[in-house]
């Protein structure tokens, strides 16, 4: 708990501290935040199935960003409990304006690959963010450039966020174990049309090494992703297919390789294919007590090479209730091999194992300032 004492004092902190300088350099800072519920169901749980289900505390997050004296800058922390890896960042940047056009990051930008910033509409997330692929953010640099209806972004991760005791004590998914992420080159280009500009296609790529610290060799991995956001009126879709493979130097040769967060590790077969599809529509009702409903359903996969490997699968039904500062997801889970929705967590998307569907019924609140 002290952690998160220094984390509220050190805001509050620095909020007064801008706002006594706001009138003469005319800098901004936003403190935001949320709290969240999570209720949950799971067919797999026999104690679930006796007691109706369970709902506990899901996390804390304390976020601000603004600028000063012309650099941008966000940070976001999030407090989860201590067994999921308690005290994590999430992302932190300075933002340097280069030109009209060009803006550089230093610092744990987010990753530029795929859909940004997800896919999904659920609170489950899709097979990418799993894998490691998706709502990422690694310690190194980030160029953004924009123009009219192209953007691009460029980025170099030195290393992961490995910033506390543990690799898995972290919000996104990176290599554990014995293996770490190093020089991680990605980018990504996105052309966006429609008459809003809401819809988009674009195609991304990375290539990095992986350092090995039992055999002190370097292997390499690499990922390429084609990707789409369609708009018309009140529907969205998110299309995305991915192909991935991580070539690790390990004291033994093996077809899958570790990855951690949330205070756990899994193993992720070395080479597949991922797709999503996510499809949405939205419900404009402007009242005092309701904004919108979303209805959505997303739909995501694995597609392992090595042929002993079970085929990794989720589907998520549900809808998104939105009032003010709060937020409702309501979502009807069917999965087979994914370690968070059955039994099997750590072999779920190598082996894989499962000979039934698993479900779960989650209701997840949020309360965001």
């Amino acid at each position: 708990m002290h952690k998160l004492f220094m984390a509220l004092l050190c805001l509050f902190v620095l909020q007064n501290t801008v706002k006594g300088q706001t009138s003469a350099n005319k800098d901004t800072l936003i403190i935001g935040g949320a709290f969240r519920y999570t209720y949950m169901n799971n067919s797999w749980d026999k104690t679930h199935q006796k007691t109706g289900g369970r709902a506990i505390f899901d996390v804390l997050i304390l976020s601000a960003k603004g600028q000063l004296k012309g650099i941008d800058f966000a940070v976001e922390n999030r407090y989860y409990a201590e067994s999921y890896g308690g005290f994590m960042l999430r992302n932190g940047y300075v933002g340097l304006p280069l030109t009209n056009n060009l803006k550089l990051k230093l610092g744990m930008p987010r990753t530029p690959f795929g859909i940004m910033p997800f896919t999904s509409n659920s609170f489950m997330f899709n097979m990418q963010y799993y894998l490691g692929f998706e709502d990422d953010a690694d310690i190194g640099a980030l160029l953004e450039y924009s123009r009219n209806e192209w953007e691009a972004q460029l980025s170099f991760a030195k290393n992961s966020e490995d910033i506390f005791s543990q690799k898995n004590n972290r919000y996104a998914y990176d290599l554990s174990g014995s293996n770490e992420e190093i020089n991680q080159l990605t980018g990504r280009t996105v052309y966006h049309f429609g008459s809003s500009k809401q819809s988009q296609v674009g195609i991304s790529a990375q290539l990095g090494g992986i350092y090995n610290t039992d055999t002190k060799t370097v292997g390499n991995k690499w990922a390429v992703a084609v990707h789409s956001v369609l708009t018309r009126n009140n529907w969205d879709f998110k299309g995305e297919v991915m192909a991935y493979e991580f070539a690790a130097k390990d004291t033994v040769a093996r077809k899958y390789i570790d990855m951690g967060a949330f205070a756990a590790d899994y193993q992720v077969a070395d080479k597949g294919i991922s797709y999503s599809l996510a499809l949405g529509y939205k419900i404009n009702v402007n009242h005092l007590l309701l904004n919108d409903i979303k209805f959505y359903n997303d739909f995501s996969a694995l597609e392992k090479t090595n042929k002993d490997y079970d085929a990794s699968y989720m589907n998520v039904t549900g809808f998104m209730i939105h009032t003010g500062p709060i937020y409702m997801l309501v979502d009807y889970v069917i999965a087979k091999n994914h370690p968070w929705i059955g039994s099997n967590y750590s072999q779920a998307l190598a082996k894989g194992g499962d000979t039934e569907w698993n479900k779960r019924f989650n209701i997840n609140l949020g309360i965001y300032f």
